[in-house]
């Protein structure tokens, strides 16, 4: 089953019939896909799952798709799980009240048929590591349900806290993600997290110090706290960032 959560849209606004002629150019990275499942896992985090024929698709995790959400405009998603032989898939939305991704996940309904673009993995997880620490929000919780599935399946270790709002604590025992979570504040960004790393027991820190560690979401939050590990002594190499969204910035939504 393939699991999905918002990512930042990094595509300009476009002409529709531009949008039509790429359409045609990539088609062998268009799969048709229905609707057959939703789920709200809060008030504000939906979980909707496809099925389509994805026979060919090549996907790994942290593998990234896009959905035309308007005549004009994609929006960036991450994959967090495939299923090859059901032919399924499931993808968790962030609904954030306004922009057309919001309003393209909040209106998809069971039955509705949808179209599907294959992308490329731009947080790609490191095989060379035993240890994978995920620092993020709502939008990163499909791309580290990924990630932790890989984890368990290669019988290596993960870890990490995510900032979320506290109607949401609750989605993360839901996708069976093993992290811990503080409350977000939009003004204090990673704040909490960074007092929670601070509590940590220093030989759980000894421990963990050599990870990989992946910081994804909010883009002050990414900053502050790849700003904490470095002081930290964690090196730059083992860092690997990608931030989604930011207040006033298009596409940190649905």
């Amino acid at each position: 089953m393939l699991k999905v959560t918002k990512q930042i849209n990094t595509m300009p606004k476009l002409p529709s019939w531009l949008v039509n002629t790429m359409e045609k150019v990539i088609s062998n990275k268009i799969y048709a896909v229905e609707v057959v499942e939703t789920k709200m896992l809060s008030s504000n985090l939906k979980c909707i799952s496809f099925k389509g024929d994805f026979f060919d698709a090549k996907f790994i995790p942290g593998n990234e798709v896009l959905f035309r959400v308007n005549a004009n405009e994609y929006r960036h998603y991450t994959l967090s799980a495939f299923d090859r032989e059901a032919d399924t898939c499931e993808v968790i939305f962030y609904l954030n009240q306004q922009g057309p991704g919001y309003n393209f996940a909040a209106n998809i309904q069971k039955g509705d048929h949808l179209k599907l673009i294959a992308d490329r993995a731009r947080v790609k997880y490191n095989e060379a590591s035993n240890q994978h620490f995920f620092f993020g929000d709502e939008t990163s919780m499909g791309l580290y349900e990924s990630l932790g599935k890989k984890a368990v399946d290669e019988d290596v270790e993960y870890f990490g806290v995510l900032e979320l709002q506290e109607e949401n604590f609750d989605s993360v025992d839901q996708i069976n993600l093993l992290i811990d979570v503080v409350p977000s504040d939009l003004n204090a960004p990673a704040k909490n997290a960074i007092t929670w790393m601070d509590n940590m027991h220093p030989l759980c820190w000894e421990m963990w110090q050599n990870a990989t560690f992946y910081l994804t979401g909010r883009a002050k939050s990414v900053q502050q706290f790849k700003k904490y590990l470095k002081q930290r002594g964690v090196r730059f190499s083992q860092i690997i960032t990608m931030p989604y969204w930011e207040i006033g910035k298009v596409g940190g939504g649905a």
